[in-house]
């Protein structure tokens, strides 16, 4: 069966349109995984961090020391 040049074109633009979409689709989950592994690295970078109820400790003796100081320093 003989194919007219209309339906070989047809079949060259679907064929052609079925690679891209196959090499799309691999783009999209090499971009999936570079995303799942920047987000594991930003969790793990957050995980390393002091809790927010300690942070908040610090801050206030910081505050508290830095205010000593400064009245001890005023008297002088």
């Amino acid at each position: 069966m003989s194919e007219c040049s209309y339906g070989t074109v047809n079949r060259t633009m679907i064929n052609n349109l079925l690679e891209d979409f196959k090499d799309f689709r691999m783009e999209i989950r090499k971009e999936f995984s570079e995303l799942k592994t920047t987000n594991s690295t930003l969790y793990n970078h957050l995980s390393n961090r002091l809790p927010p109820w300690a942070t908040a400790i610090g801050a206030t003796a910081i505050a508290f020391v830095s205010g000593f100081i400064g009245i001890m320093v005023g008297i002088r």
